[in-house]
Parts: C-alpha cells; structure tokens; sequence
C-alpha cells in the first residue's frame, strides 16, 4: 500500500489534516495527491474537506 493510498483510506477517519500536511510537507504527497485527498490545495484552506 502506498503512502497516497493510505492517507486516502485513513483520512478523516483515522487520520486529521496535520498528519496530511505532514506527509506533503514531507515530499511524501505531490499537490495532486493533496488535493485528492483533502479536497483543497495546500495552504489555501479553500476548497471542501
């Protein structure tokens, strides 16, 4: 399982907003990925969750 597969199946369940900014701070998630996940782009805070 990749890193995007896990934040896409634990988030919002298991896993908060921090620990995605994390994992992007991180290198871990590209802006995509981010934006899959949590639905906004990083550090607009715009956009659905």
């Amino acid at each position: 399982m990749t890193v995007f597969e896990m934040a896409r199946h634990y988030y919002p369940k298991l896993w908060d907003i921090g620990r995605i900014d994390q994992l992007y701070t991180a290198g871990k998630l590209s802006d995509e990925e981010y934006e899959q996940i949590t639905g906004k782009q990083y550090g607009t805070g715009k956009g659905e969750v």
